[in-house]
């Protein structure tokens, strides 16, 4: 019979010691690290249902006020005048697609649509609220193959824009926008894939989990929003970390060091991480083309910032609205303008006719700094300022005294100014004139009524003859179609488009093989 030495023991107990910690900090850390990233999930789920919830009471505030204004017109109803009310009204509007007259549970006509050639008999509304609000979660539109939620009051409806919360769609968040009645009703989803068209029964302000769903619901006036997200994605998600903590586990204190620093780097705010990928220079700049509908030929592009963090994706809608909120829209603005000089200043130098247009915020045009670094820059990089376009949009001028001396300096130095997305914003035909700004980018929502019923009582020809009566360059957005192309480029002017359709955005040696 073999005896087991003393020393032996010892070995054998050090062995069994090494390897129960190998396991125990594997374990730890597989569930460690499935807890630190399905808590970082929630957090990042409280944000984006914030925001969220902050788009949808602009939504339904600017649908009560529109309504309200409707209803107290004192014109002939749907006459021609009233039409062409209806229609200034709605171009002062953000989230909505139309407004519509309706009396006796009948439609009569809308800014978009017109005057009906008989009476309509309404649709059967989701829920009538109790001081006679009508929802519609999603009908048919008249004016094309879409639906769209509607809500009504009086003798006036509105048609919410269903792209309204586009900019959050991720596929790992489901969502759902509820309008909530002010009185004792159920909420009811208009928005998003949760609970559309229902009316969602007993729905409290609170996160949790229920099964495999993690969700938060969120409620303020009349919006409510309630945000999914699935544990086993999460876990899924997860699966990398924990192999890697695993894997350097090897005892316990080790694989809890590794998650402790992973815990760090999981709760930094969205602002510190947009701060350091400024400082690692690891945002990316792609180029969208536009080109000359008439010709074809590609004459500008617009830079677009790109920020993926590992494997996550952010979208430019949610770290720039960060950026501004945290101060760092300034930084930002120069590592797009570096960004750019660095990758495209030697094919500026060498085609100088060809420009490259950069996104500025309200803060960059206040900032009485940045035409100087601007300016310096340029310098540097050999670049003529004729060849750096500058956007901004329509909010950005707000505070028209000084927005209006911000332009002249930066035109003075020989930049194009254009208004980015017009006609979603506060711009009239006498601001316009105001600013002295050389030209407008026509918002892709105006491009999207090309080819439907809408085109011919849209505001499109009317933008185009405001802007030609500013000598105003033109840059139609959105276009996808060669319908919508062949529209714009039949006009009796010149006019550059961008789109999907004259261009994907793409990386700069990309843009450079396409432009020669």
């Amino acid at each position: 019979m073999r005896v087991i030495q003393p020393l032996q023991w010892r070995i054998y107990l050090h062995v069994t010691l090494v390897i129960a910690l190998i396991v125990l900090g594997s374990l730890a850390g597989s569930w460690i690290g499935r807890l630190v990233i399905i808590r970082s999930d929630r957090g990042h789920m409280h944000a984006l249902s914030s925001q969220l919830l902050k788009r949808a009471e602009a939504v339904f505030n600017e649908a009560d006020v529109i309504l309200s204004k409707v209803n107290a017109s004192d014109m002939t109803f749907c006459s021609d005048k009233e039409l062409a009310y209806l229609r200034n009204v709605l171009f002062t509007t953000k989230y909505l697609k139309d407004i519509g007259r309706v009396k006796d549970g009948k439609f009569y006509c809308s800014a978009v649509f017109g005057a009906a050639e008989q009476p309509a008999p309404l649709a059967q509304p989701n829920i009538t609220t109790v001081n006679g609000a009508l929802i519609y979660a999603d009908t048919p539109l008249a004016i094309s193959n879409l639906s769209a939620p509607i809500i009504g009051r009086g003798n006036a409806n509105v048609v919410l824009d269903p792209a309204a919360f586009d900019a959050f769609n991720d596929p790992a968040y489901p969502f759902g926008i509820m309008f909530s009645p002010s009185d004792e009703q159920n909420p009811i989803g208009i928005f998003g894939s949760i609970h559309k068209g229902v009316q969602t029964n007993g729905l409290t302000e609170n996160a949790g989990r229920e099964g495999d769903i993690v969700y938060r619901n969120q409620c303020h006036g009349q919006a409510c929003v309630s945000l999914h997200a699935h544990v086993q994605d999460l876990e899924a998600a997860a699966f990398p970390i924990e192999a890697s903590i695993a894997l350097l586990g090897g005892a316990l204190g080790g694989a809890l060091g590794v998650i402790l620093l992973l815990l760090l780097r999981k709760r930094l705010s969205l602002g510190t991480r947009l701060s350091r990928a400024l400082d690692k220079r690891l945002l990316k700049v792609e180029y969208q083309p536009i080109i000359h509908l008439q010709t074809g030929e590609t004459r500008s592009a617009e830079a677009l910032v790109r920020w993926r963090d590992g494997k996550e994706v952010i979208s430019p809608d949610i770290f720039i609205a960060v950026a501004e909120k945290e101060g760092l829209i300034g930084r930002l603005t120069l590592y797009v303008i570096d960004r750019v000089l660095l990758e495209m200043g030697d094919f500026l130098k060498k085609y100088p006719d060809f420009r490259i247009n950069i996104n500025i915020s309200a803060d960059d045009l206040m900032d009485p700094r940045f035409s100087s670094l601007l300016a310096a820059r340029l310098k540097q990089a050999g670049v003529r300022s004729q060849q750096v376009g500058l956007e901004i949009t329509e909010r950005s001028t707000a505070n028209a005294g000084p927005a209006v001396q911000a332009i002249h300096q930066l035109r003075s130095q020989g930049h194009k100014i254009y208004i980015d997305d017009f006609g979603t914003g506060y711009s009239s035909l006498a601001y316009l004139g105001e600013l002295n700004v050389d030209g407008i980018k026509l918002d892709k929502s105006f491009t999207q009524t090309v080819g439907t019923r809408s085109i011919t009582v849209s505001i499109v020809p009317q933008i185009i003859d405001m802007a030609l009566a500013h000598n105003l360059a033109i840059v139609v957005e959105g276009i996808e179609t060669s319908q919508q192309q062949d529209y714009f480029a039949t006009l009796d002017t010149s006019v550059d488009g961008q789109g999907w359709l004259c261009g994907k955005p793409a990386d700069a040696a990309a843009l450079q093989k396409l432009v020669v």
